[in-house]
């Protein structure tokens, strides 16, 4: 279905709070990421306790990030873990990184045993390195 008039607004006026708002910006990342995965990637955004969004049956969970101090997202940086106590209650761990002014830079994918998998060996409760995701997941092709 992807995403409905209103929420396309809610993504450019998000956006524009965004940039107006500078550092406190930040509150807004994630909103920003979802919406534009959505719109670019033709699901359904629907946040629910374990994903964010869906494509008829399938679920993702989307996590996003901007840099601040740099032109372009810290690989080193690392993402907040997708499983939970709960588990995996996903189908695809989704990536989105976007630019200094909150647009969308790329989307990358990968499947939730993939990520599971991934998060397993890094042990503790960190999340994956951006690069680490990157490096193993498939990048979509999406132009902003």
């Amino acid at each position: 279905m992807a995403i409905s008039d209103v929420q396309r607004n809610l993504l450019n006026t998000t956006r524009q709070a965004a940039r107006e708002l500078g550092e406190h910006g930040k509150a807004l990342t994630s909103l920003i990421g979802e919406l534009w995965a959505c719109e670019k990637c033709d699901l359904t955004w629907e946040p629910s306790e374990g994903y964010d969004a869906k494509l008829g049956e399938l679920t993702f969970q989307i996590k996003t990030r901007k840099s601040w101090s740099t032109p372009e997202v810290n690989p080193l940086g690392r993402l907040g873990r997708y499983g939970t106590r709960k588990g995996y209650r996903f189908d695809v761990a989704v990536y989105v990184e976007l630019d200094n002014d909150f647009n969308g830079v790329g989307i990358w994918h990968m499947g939730a045993d993939e990520v599971k998998s991934l998060e397993e060996r890094m042990g503790g409760n960190a999340g994956l390195h951006v690069h680490t995701f990157k490096k193993n997941a498939e990048k979509m092709d999406v132009q902003e």
